[in-house]
């Protein structure tokens, strides 16, 4: 049995319009955001976390393109497409949108490292190269250490050196087939920045009857707002430069309702459907500025979603990745991501400390925003939502400097 690393490296995932000729945009919408909601339900809502589960659904849609019973149906369920013509027709658009996107820097790379002497199917290569732009490159897997710096020197320049020793030497040896490697970089500028003269240490409650201070940037501008009541929260909308991106925030009403929230967006609420009720309108805005780096097991996760058999040495159903006959299966699949967001905007990198004051009490005729409870940061492209992030700060040790 041979084995087979397929890698996930996510920092942030976007897309837009997606509209197959058998899948309108509006069901693409939907089912990547029930994918990615119930992906994120699934990870530790006890810390702080960045995921992009929408990046998972690439190298899974493109893993299903070389899969068979009982891998296939497995695939398919989980990420909600219905049958693999509309993958091929509906990343291809994925990747299409993902070089046009405006106003922000937005870089996305797929590669195939594939061990010396070995061929992919020849239609899975084809689909690789021409639907998810992905490129090959041989490499001698029985050399740990060098394969791991080749994949992780070229992930680093990917996502401009903010990611780094993804791979592990003792990760790879000479029974390793090939690794699926996607690298995403995003750079964003508010289209309304925050001013840094005020951001102010501010309380944040990490429970009900627990708060730390943080630094909480604030501002006072027209964005779209809305209120859900069925997720029982505050959404507010924030774009980037281009408006082609936004941050979405899913704010609970309760201290405590991010879990419930979670749970409602994983199984019962359209998250899209409830942001079609959002209007433009004046908000105070205060909201934490945070960094967040995140490290996920998907061995582990995604199972929870019924993706099962590509880990099972005996019968994966991986059995269109080679051009042969060559029994494989995945042994890793794990994620890395980091965020930062600030008063300038977000990107995938370091954050820098900042400051929060208490705002005055808001005018009766405008609306209020304040941020200072967990809640839900997707990042989003058009309709479609493509990160999901949450932030739980804990206690900081006292400055040395008082």
């Amino acid at each position: 049995m041979s084995t087979f690393l397929l890698t996930f490296l996510f920092l942030i995932f976007s897309t837009n319009q997606i509209s197959p000729a058998n899948m309108d945009s509006a069901a693409v919408s939907s089912a990547i955001a029930k994918f990615s909601l119930q992906f994120c339900n699934e990870l530790d809502k006890t810390k702080s976390v960045v995921s992009s589960p929408l990046s998972a659904e690439i190298l899974l849609a493109l893993l299903s393109l070389g899969s068979s019973e009982p891998a296939l149906p497995e695939l398919l369920g989980a990420i909600g497409i219905k049958d693999t013509d509309t993958i091929r027709s509906s990343f291809s658009q994925v990747a299409s949108r993902l070089k046009s996107v405006k106003g922000v820097t937005l870089d996305v790379a797929n590669r195939v490292f594939l061990k010396q002497g070995h061929e992919l199917d020849a239609k899975l290569k084809d689909d690789a190269v021409k639907v998810f732009d992905a490129a090959l490159e041989p490499m001698d897997f029985s050399d740990g250490a060098a394969a791991a710096k080749v994949i992780n020197d070229w992930v680093e320049s990917k996502t401009n050196n903010k990611i780094k020793d993804l791979i592990s030497k003792d990760s790879l040896n000479a029974m390793t087939r090939l690794v699926l490697v996607n690298a995403i970089y995003f750079k964003g500028n508010w289209k309304h920045q925050f001013k840094a003269h005020n951001t102010m240490d501010k309380p944040f409650y990490v429970k009900k009857d627990t708060t730390v201070d943080v630094p909480m940037m604030y501002m006072e501008e027209k964005f779209r707002y809305g209120e859900s009541e069925k997720l029982n929260a505050q959404l507010l909308e924030m774009p980037y430069e281009g408006e082609e991106a936004s941050m979405l925030i899913v704010l609970p009403k309760d201290v405590e309702g991010l879990d419930a929230v979670l749970k409602q967006l994983a199984t019962e609420v359209d998250l899209v459907q409830e942001m079609q009720s959002m209007i433009s309108t004046k908000v105070q805005v205060t909201i934490p500025k945070f960094k967040i780096e995140t490290e996920i097991d998907l061995k582990e996760l995604l199972p929870k979603l019924g993706i099962k058999a590509i880990f099972n040495e005996e019968n994966s159903g991986l059995t269109k990745i080679l051009d042969g006959s060559e029994p494989l299966y995945v042994s890793k699949a794990i994620q890395k991501a980091f965020i930062e967001v600030n008063e300038e905007g977000a990107e995938a990198a370091a954050a820098t400390a900042g400051a929060i004051r208490t705002r005055r009490a808001a005018p009766r005729d405008h609306t209020v925003f304040t941020a200072d409870r967990p809640a839900l940061w997707c990042l989003k492209i058009g309709d479609h939502v493509a990160f999901a992030s949450w932030y739980r700060p804990t206690a900081r040790a006292p400055r040395s400097d008082l």
